[in-house]
């Protein structure tokens, strides 16, 4: 299907999957500079070793911001128009974990989860954990809904994931912007941890839902 065919929906679920690798260029980026000091960056200002804004970290917020807006928009024309397609049964959801999934391995590769500090470990190591959890979470529930499907089961998305997602997003925009101020690092790994929490409780639901029929 060619992009301009494509109904509004599917077009901004395409354009959120573009994201994904521009966000990986931007994390690559951002890596060659604070790590190899290669020029392809640029730091706006750096009052110490922890609190420092660079381009990437602008452009990184912004293009992830972005595509959450269009995650959100374009679930609501879905339903207020009735729009359902193939395409976009597939590709949204997929869209939405390789975004969110991609981002958060990537965070963890450029080390924005730790400050430096000890009085913020705890809470790295949680946020962390619960940012695995995301991850194996999505892993999990692709592997029930697969085997559910097999047996033309369905089961309608439930707060929990709702949940998951409403703090997942602003929280890795507030991750990547963390080395601004220790408060707003705060707010993120508070964020991340919650979005594990939800996801761990929604995993945990979604099995519920489907144990009838997954058996043998």
């Amino acid at each position: 299907m060619k992009f301009k065919e494509m109904n509004l929906p599917n077009k901004l679920t395409t354009i959120r999957m573009a994201c994904v690798p521009l966000m990986l260029v931007l994390f690559i980026l951002y890596m060659l500079y604070s790590k190899l000091n290669v020029p392809c960056d640029y730091t706006i200002f750096a009052i110490d070793a922890h609190r420092y804004l660079n381009v990437t970290h602008i452009l990184m917020a912004v293009l992830f911001a972005f595509a959450s807006i269009t995650d959100f928009v374009d679930g609501h024309l879905a339903r207020k128009n009735n729009i359902v397609s193939d395409y976009g049964k597939l590709m949204d959801p997929l869209a939405d974990k390789l975004l969110v999934n991609t981002t958060i391995v990537s965070m963890m590769a450029c080390g924005m989860y730790l400050i430096g500090s000890s009085s913020f470990l705890p809470l790295e190591i949680l946020a962390m954990v619960a940012s695995i959890l995301v991850i194996a979470r999505d892993i999990f529930v692709d592997a029930l809904r697969m085997q559910a499907l097999k047996k033309n089961a369905v089961v309608a998305a439930g707060i929990w994931g709702k949940l998951k997602t409403a703090t997942l997003m602003p929280g890795i925009v507030f991750m990547i912007l963390g080395s601004l101020h220790p408060v707003v690092f705060a707010i993120g790994l508070s964020l991340m941890t919650l979005g594990g929490i939800f996801a761990l409780i929604g995993g945990v639901k979604y099995y519920q839902a489907l144990s009838i029929y997954i058996g043998d």
